[in-house]
């Protein structure tokens, strides 16, 4: 058995019907197509986000979460937790109109204290940052986001600049320092920062801060402090044994858990997807096979009476249908990169392509090339040459 010359017939036999070799062919291209550009927009977006949470959740950072939560509250946490380095709170994040010389702009007002630059892990690139005579005086200052900076001054410096927070006059006295957009898909350089008494008693005349950031000195503890906290907060805020807790507490821990479960859902839904295409793919392959089968029934008899053995005439057609879909494969890969590129230039998502995820699209292609091919080979190779020539 000339195995090249096998390959070389398969290749001209398939040359021959361009159109059935490309329906053939579609649907696994298609599907490792979406498995590569998946795995590469997932595994981006995946370090993306870490990268972004790590930040977002640094070790031996605490978040607390509750629409009842005070200063108070975090004055008795600290007071009671030795290892709390530092506390600060955070007021708001509801978008508010911001103005400057009759351009407007929507943008997410967030109250803060001196402490924010280092609690909160976010510092100005220009000017300053607030201090305890603002959080104290109730100043009207604020700190603004770079693009924000950009949309409503352009090239001139906002330093000092005076906007319009609603209806409220505030000082420019600093421009944060770019971090992008968060986990939840908002760009926080359009972020606006004011002193946290400033927006509870002069924009909404609030009581709560609702949000608040600890850091604590020990990392390896820091689920530990975490369950000393909400104990806190259960005896301040009254809630008995087993009542439903009125705030939420998380930490970086959570926050790892949380990424990696996303990611492996992601996966089984995309390798399900994936299976799905590759196995209608693999359908279609067998059912036009059968049909060839049948249009070269002289071509097989022929074979056979010249000396050709059933494993012979099984070989070649799985070498047809498995050297279809390992370059349908090939083709697949290359979609899915420029597939991968292309999206993520819309979507600012970057492509990280892995090894892993080519080899598994090619395995997949070949592996349904053999499935795909079993039956018609078979059908193939048991012919009887003298029934095939009649």
């Amino acid at each position: 058995m000339n195995t090249k010359l096998l390959l070389k017939s398969s290749l001209r036999i398939l040359s021959r019907n361009k159109l059935r070799t490309f329906f053939m062919s579609i649907g696994v291209a298609l599907g490792v197509a979406t498995l590569v550009a998946g795995q590469s927009l997932g595994t981006g977006a995946g370090k993306q986000i870490s990268e972004r949470m790590d930040k977002m959740f640094s070790p031996g950072s605490i978040y607390i979460f509750s629409p009842t939560l005070s200063n108070a509250d975090l004055e008795a946490i600290e007071d009671q937790l030795e290892q709390v380095v530092a506390a600060s709170p955070r007021f708001g994040g509801g978008e508010s109109e911001i103005g400057y010389q009759g351009i407007k702009r929507q943008a997410a007002v967030f109250g803060h204290t001196e402490k924010a630059e280092f609690v909160w892990s976010r510092s100005v690139i220009d000017g300053r940052f607030l201090t305890a005579s603002d959080i104290n005086k109730s100043a009207r200052v604020a700190l603004i986001g770079t693009r924000l900076a950009d949309k409503l001054f352009a090239d001139a410096d906002p330093i000092d600049k005076e906007i319009l927070i609603g209806s409220v006059p505030f000082r420019i006295v600093g421009v944060l320092e770019s971090i992008g957009i968060d986990p939840h898909g908002e760009d926080r350089d359009e972020d606006v920062y004011v002193p946290i008494t400033t927006a509870m008693r002069r924009l909404t005349n609030a009581k709560y801060v609702g949000t608040a950031r600890l850091v604590v000195s020990n990392l390896e503890q820091v689920d530990d402090d975490a369950e000393r906290i909400s104990e806190i907060l259960l005896e301040r805020h009254n809630i008995a044994s087993g009542e439903k807790k009125d705030f939420a507490i998380y930490t970086a821990n959570f926050a790892g858990r949380m990424i990696l479960e996303t990611n492996r859902v992601l996966n089984v839904y995309l390798l399900a997807a994936v299976g799905v295409v590759l196995l209608v793919a693999a359908v279609v392959i067998a059912s036009i096979m059968l049909v060839v089968v049948r249009e070269r029934v002289a071509e097989i008899g022929l074979r056979k009476a010249v000396g050709a053995t059933g494993k012979h005439i099984s070989f070649q057609f799985l070498i047809e249908t498995v050297g279809l879909t390992l370059a349908s494969g090939l083709l697949g890969v290359g979609l899915g990169l420029a597939a991968a590129n292309i999206i993520s230039r819309f979507m600012e998502v970057p492509v990280m392509v892995t090894g892993g995820s080519i080899i598994l699209g090619l395995a997949a292609a070949i592996v349904v090339g053999v499935a795909s091919g079993i039956v018609p080979a078979r059908r193939a190779a048991r012919l009887d040459p003298v029934e095939a020539l009649r």
